[in-house]
């Protein structure tokens, strides 16, 4: 390893949509620069190799653990604590780097730096007008109550956050959509780069494949499984034999008793599959001819772009990154009534299907590995030659 030294970091390596963004960009920086890692908790890159589909190995990068509290490194809770608390180790160590990239929201580390925005998660108000579902549905933990409030105030006496600090990164963002809510949220203008999606499906002739849709995404309120069974109901009724796989972890949450509920209603073509990831996943939607999403203002939607790399004509809500992805009107629906009108012209029509194919196969290229590291290499070039200019 040689060349300038590069710090990537996550705040919690595990097994979502940003953490293919850190991963993705180590791989693409590693051969020309000293890549370190800096995560929370164990990173165990065996596994986030075969999840992700990286080659990375402590040979070519060095993983640089962040110190916290025993427990808090991994868990789903505290976010904001362990986001503060991470903030001040950044500030920290952030001058043993030429360059420190941050793959999980905005950064305020004493330097410029490069941050990748993918989601809202930093901030209580936009989640809240983009996803009040999301705060809904942890109790207390989502809810604007003082104990909340007092949690909140706790994290910001640990580690201020100043939003105009962070107009002095590069700042990147998953979509068109949530850079234009960036520049209304904070004035941040940004540079839209496309997430990095695995395009190694298995090639399976259209012609082969089941008359069936298959959606990605824990069972949970905003990703919409219950509309999407409706949806596909109505679409039957209309004649056209298709079935539904989804992909996703079911717990024992009201809604996701809902969804049991519905499909054991519709056995005989809904099918719940529980989590399936590497190449179970990939034959899945490789061997089925459509996919549906149903969650609406979708930063990108890891899950729609996996759908259309696999193959997958797919359906969208309107609103959000996801619409992008698609980026045709035939795809993009505003309401039930007008998903079932969509996807019955659809199906009902083989020509639009093939020319519906045709591009989104072409347009699948804007966020393959290949271009993401492409583009990560280039901006991350002239970024280090601007700081040597300045």
């Amino acid at each position: 390893m040689s060349g300038p030294r590069i710090g990537i970091f996550h705040s919690r390596l595990a097994y979502g949509g940003s953490e293919a963004a850190a991963l993705w960009s180590a791989e693409a920086l590693k051969a020309d620069y000293r890549v370190s890692l800096i995560a929370p908790g164990k990173v165990d890159l065996a596994h986030l190799n075969a999840y992700y589909g990286t080659h990375l190995n402590s040979g070519e990068i060095t993983l640089v653990p962040v110190p916290l509290p025993f427990g808090l490194g991994r868990a789903a809770k505290f976010a904001a604590l362990r986001g503060r608390l991470v903030q001040r180790h950044l500030q920290r160590i952030s001058a043993d780097y030429d360059l420190v990239i941050g793959c999980y929201g905005p950064m305020q580390i004493g330097s410029s730096a490069i941050q990748v925005i993918q989601d809202f998660s930093f901030s209580e108000e936009w989640r809240a007008r983009l996803d009040p579902i999301l705060l809904a549905r942890r109790g207390w933990a989502r809810e604007n109550s003082w104990s909340r409030r007092v949690y909140l105030k706790l994290c910001h006496w640990i580690s201020p956050v100043n939003p105009e600090r962070w107009k002095h990164n590069l700042t990147l963002v998953d979509s068109k959509w949530l850079g234009d809510l960036m520049r209304k949220a904070y004035g941040i203008e940004s540079t839209v780069v496309y997430p990095p999606v695995v395009d190694d499906f298995p090639r399976v002739p259209f012609s082969a494949r089941e008359n069936g849709f298959v959606c990605l995404g824990a069972v949970s309120p905003e990703k919409k499984m219950d509309f999407i069974i409706k949806v596909l109901a109505r679409v039957r009724q209309k004649g056209h034999n298709v079935h539904l796989h989804i992909l996703g972890g079911l717990n024992d949450s009201p809604f996701a008793a809902r969804v049991k509920a519905m499909a054991g209603q519709h056995k005989d073509w809904v099918f719940l599959e529980g989590w399936a990831i590497g190449q179970r996943k990939k034959e899945i939607l490789a061997r089925h001819r459509y996919g549906i999403h149903g969650r609406e203002k979708e930063p990108f939607g890891i899950a729609v772009a996996e759908m259309v790399q696999a193959g997958c004509i797919t359906f969208v809500p309107n609103g959000g990154g996801q619409v992008e992805i698609v980026d045709h009107p035939a795809l993009v629906f505003e309401n039930e009534a007008d998903a079932v009108e969509k996807i019955d012209a659809v199906l009902a029509n083989p020509a639009e299907q093939e020319a519906l194919r045709t591009h989104l196969r072409q347009g699948s290229k804007d966020f393959s590995v290949q271009t993401y590291m492409g583009v990560m290499r280039r901006l991350v070039a002239e970024f280090l030659e601007k700081r040597k200019l300045a």
